[in-house]
C-alpha cells in the first residue's frame, strides 16, 4: 500500500536530521559493533532490506553475530544441530525452529535474511528467552527469577519513569485500549526481559572472535531510548550501537521528523536511521482481539 508515497524508498537520519542515501546507512552498520535493524513482522520489505545490510555488512569484511528475536533459546539446541547439519541452507532453517507453527510470518520473508548469514557464514543465535522464563515473569515478576540473573542482566535497575509510562502507554494501545493502563504491568515486565535477554544474547555473540553483533527484531526491541540498545548500555561503556527502524509510510504524513517517537528531555534517540518502505496491508487487528476478548467473557 501507498507504494506512490514521496518517502517510500527515503532514509532519514534522525540525529542530522536530513535524508541520507541507503550507502551511508551500510557504511554505519558496516563500523558499528551491535546493529539493532526494527521491522514491522509481517512487512515483506523490511525484511528484503534487512537482508540486504545484512549482505552490505559482509561485503565490507564483517561476520557479526545474527540473532533473530523469533527463536526462543529453548530452541538452540535445534537451531544448532539444523546448522551442523545444514551449513548452507537456509529454507529448512525456518521448519527446524517451527517457525510458523508459533505464530511468525511465513518463513519465505525472512529466509533471505538467513540465507545472507549462511552464505558469509556467520553464527545465528535465539535471542528471545525461552517460554518457560517468560511465563513466570509474566506470572510473578522479577523476583521470581534467580537474583544473580536479574543483576546479570541489566533487570535490577527500573527504567526512567517516562519511559516506563511510556511503554505501558504504547502496550495499551498495542491492545486496543481494551484494558487500563494500570493492568499493563506484567506485560511490561515481559517486555523488559525480552529487550534484556536479546542485548545479553548480543554481548555473548558479539565478543566471540570479537565480531560483533546483528539483531533482527520488532520496532518495540529496537528503541534505544528503553529497549535492547537500553540494556546494552546499562551493562557496556558507551557500547557502539547503530538503530535502523524500518517504517511504514502514513497517507497523510510526509514530514520523515513526525515519525520519530516525542522524548522526555535527555531521553536518547529511539532510532538513529528510519528507513520509510510502504505499508502491509492488513485488517483490523483491534476489531479481532475484542472479538477474542468478547468470547472470553462468556
Amino acid at each position: 500500500m501507498h507504494r506512490d508515497h514521496p518517502l517510500v524508498g527515503q532514509v532519514y537520519d534522525a540525529a542530522g536530521e536530513q535524508p541520507v542515501d541507503p550507502a551511508t546507512v551500510a557504511e554505519a552498520t558496516a563500523k558499528a559493533r551491535f546493529v539493532i535493524l526494527g521491522e514491522r513482522h509481517d512487512n515483506p520489505d523490511h525484511h528484503a532490506l534487512q537482508a540486504w545490510l545484512v549482505q552490505a555488512m559482509t561485503a565490507q569484511g564483517r561476520t557479526p553475530a545474527l540473532a533473530f528475536e523469533m527463536i526462543d533459546q529453548s530452541q538452540t539446541p535445534a537451531l544448532e544441530a539444523y546448522l551442523n547439519d545444514h551449513p548452507d541452507d537456509a529454507t529448512g532453517l525456518g521448519p527446524a525452529v517451527t517457525w510458523e507453527e508459533r505464530g511468525w510470518p511465513a518463513w519465505s520473508t525472512y529466509q533471505p535474511i538467513a540465507a545472507a548469514a549462511l552464505q558469509a557464514d556467520l553464527p545465528i543465535l535465539a535471542a528471545n528467552p525461552t517460554p518457560e522464563e517468560t511465563r513466570t515473569v509474566g506470572r510473578q515478576g522479577f523476583a521470581a527469577l534467580d537474583a544473580d540473573r536479574v543483576a546479570a542482566l541489566g533487570l535490577d535497575t527500573p527504567l526512567p519513569a517516562a519511559q516506563r509510562d511510556r511503554l505501558l502507554t504504547e502496550l495499551r494501545e498495542g491492545h486496543c485500549n481494551l484494558m487500563p493502563k494500570e493492568a499493563m504491568g506484567p506485560m511490561a515486565n515481559v517486555q523488559r526481559l525480552r529487550d534484556a535477554v536479546m542485548a545479553d544474547t548480543l554481548i555473548a555473540g558479539a565478543r566471540e572472535q570479537d565480531r560483533g553483533a546483528v539483531l533482527i527484531a520488532g520496532g518495540g526491541h529496537a528503541r534505544a531510548d528503553r529497549a535492547v540498545p537500553w540494556y546494552l548500555r546499562q551493562r557496556l561503556d558507551n557500547p557502539d550501537v547503530v538503530v535502523v527502524r524500518f517504517l511504514e509510510v502514513r497517507p497523510e504524513v510526509t514530514d520523515p521528523a513526525a515519525y520519530l517517537p516525542d522524548q522526555p528531555d535527555a531521553a536518547p534517540r529511539a532510532f538513529d536511521y528510519v528507513w520509510f518502505t510502504p505499508a502491509n496491508e492488513r485488517g483490523d487487528p483491534c476489531a479481532d482481539l475484542k472479538k477474542r476478548m468478547e468470547g472470553h467473557g462468556d
